[in-house]
Parts: C-alpha cells; sequence; structure tokens
C-alpha cells in the first residue's frame, strides 16, 4: 500500500498587438476582411467554450480510482471533492471504509498524505519540477480539473485574454484550440456542436532529455445544475525528465455528482506525522 501511495502522487504530480480596422472601412482589402471574420469567428467560438463552465462553486461525488503504473493495474474507492479557487481534493478508501490517502491541491501548494504509514509530503509548486516546467499551478491545474481552458500563472482567463488562444475553424468532427508559451504548448480537443473540451494535452520540450507530457480525457458528460461536467476523467503523464521514461496514468469515475458545500476546504496533519521530501519518494519507487 505505501509504494501504491507514493504511486499516486507522482501521476497527479506530475499543464492585438497592431490598430484594428473597422469592417467596411475603404482600407480594407478582400483578404483583410475574411482574416477580420475568422478572427471574430475564433473569439465567439471560444466565448462558447468558456460559457461551458459549470455554475457551482463544489463539486463532490464518490469515485471509482483506477491506477496504471509500472505494468500494474490498481482500483480503489474514493472521493473526489472540489471547491473553485480553494481546492481539488482526491482521498482513497478502499471498499469505503477507511482513508487511507488524501491528495489536495490548494493555492498554497500540494499536500499528500499517508494515512497508513503517517506519512506526508507538503510542497509549493514551483519546489515541484513537473508541475514548475509545464507551467502547471493551482489555478492550471483546478482548469483542468474544470474541465476548462486556462492560461499559465493567470488566475481566470478573462474574454480579452482569448486572443492568446488559436482555433482550427476548418476541422469537422472535432476543434482544436491552441495556445503556446515558451517551452509550452497546450492543446484542447473541442466538439464543434456544443463546444465541450473533450481532451486537454500539456507538452512541455527543453531538449532531448527533457520532455514530459501531460493530457487529460473527459468522458460521461451529466448535468451539474443548468450546465453539464465529465463524470469520466483520464489522467496520463509521460516523461524523459528521469534517467528512463516514466509512464502513469489514472482514471476518475465519479459515480453521483453533487454540489454539497458543507465540508472544510483545508486538510490540517497531526504532530504524529512524519514529512517526507517528494524527489525521495520519486527516486525510491524507480529505483534511482
Amino acid at each position: 500500500m505505501k509504494k501504491y501511495l507514493y504511486i499516486f502522487v507522482i501521476v497527479t504530480l506530475m499543464a492585438s498587438c497592431a490598430t484594428q480596422k473597422r469592417v467596411g472601412d475603404a482600407g480594407d482589402t478582400p483578404s483583410a476582411l475574411v482574416d477580420n471574420n475568422l478572427a471574430v469567428q475564433k473569439i465567439n467560438y471560444l466565448r462558447k467554450v468558456m460559457d461551458n463552465a459549470v455554475y457551482s462553486q463544489n463539486i463532490v461525488s464518490k469515485i471509482d480510482f483506477t491506477l496504471n503504473a509500472m505494468g500494474k493495474k490498481t482500483s480503489v474507492d474514493g472521493k473526489l471533492q472540489m471547491r473553485k479557487n480553494e481546492v481539488v481534493r482526491i482521498t482513497l478508501s478502499p471498499l469505503g471504509i477507511m482513508e487511507v490517502g488524501r491528495l489536495e491541491f490548494t493555492p498554497d501548494g500540494v499536500l499528500l498524505v499517508d494515512r497508513i504509514n503517517k506519512e506526508y509530503v507538503q510542497a509549493s509548486y514551483s519546489d515541484l519540477d513537473f508541475l514548475r516546467d509545464n507551467g502547471l499551478d493551482f489555478y492550471s491545474l483546478q482548469a483542468l480539473f474544470w474541465n476548462q481552458l486556462f492560461l499559465p500563472d493567470v488566475q481566470r482567463v478573462s474574454d480579452a485574454a482569448l486572443r492568446n488562444f488559436d482555433v482550427d475553424m476548418l476541422t469537422q468532427n472535432y476543434r482544436t484550440v491552441t495556445m503556446k508559451s515558451k517551452d509550452l504548448h497546450f492543446t484542447w480537443t473541442t466538439d464543434p456542436k456544443d463546444a465541450h473540451i473533450t481532451s486537454a494535452k500539456v507538452e512541455y520540450a527543453k531538449g532531448t532529455s527533457r520532455s514530459s507530457v501531460a493530457s487529460w480525457e473527459y468522458s460521461n458528460f451529466t448535468a451539474v445544475g443548468k450546465k453539464s461536467f465529465p463524470a469520466q476523467q483520464v489522467l496520463s503523464f509521460s516523461t524523459e525528465a528521469m534517467r528512463q521514461e516514466a509512464s502513469l496514468s489514472m482514471t476518475i469515475k465519479m459515480k453521483k455528482m453533487t454540489t454539497d458545500s458543507d465540508w472544510e476546504s483545508r486538510t490540517t496533519v497531526s504532530g504524529k506525522y512524519t514529512k517526507v521530501n517528494a524527489d525521495d519518494v520519486l527516486r525510491k519507487l524507480m529505483g534511482m
């Protein structure tokens, strides 16, 4: 169980400058009119994507949690608790009887609690190479769990910030939204019928020895209030930043989503628990 919890922390820790002319100005050329019209279409589509966000501040659900790592597949019961701008929390409770592990993302950092061995990992986002290199802080991770677009180091994507994204408007069965930032490449796949995000990918490349990919797949969209939310999410992570390539994935299947708000958004760790280093856990797991 201890090794399983260590895998759990790794998989989850593992992403207009020119002055515009009005359409119809005498100086507009036919190609300029087409370009301007396409730009408007892209912005309007991005607004539809953003408008799919659920209204609720809380999403809570019991979950089936499945982990694929190092050639082994493990399934366990658990619970997902999310409160906007405060916390994303996953707890593991085999057979739903006793909590054995807890992973918590907050604006302050990342917390993993191992209830069995009475150990915990606590770190800031800048302390964790994978999260830092992939531009993933609390707000970007929150957006991934909440099935939304995001920009690195930005708490909320404003309407004006939509200019940072590009949209391929030519595809029929799916529509990709992309954004680049330094060594990072972000891609969201959306359904052109309803503008739902069906997958997200964060790719980081810093030379051949430091590259990684984090991806989310969303399915089983279920009503939450007047909006719908993906009741199944598959998170995958692969990296070449270590001495050997590592690949991990986990599946979260929500059983019954509610908007319950009667719960605490912060975990207090008992003084009886020992703090351990996340890097040490990683090296133990990979045999380094």
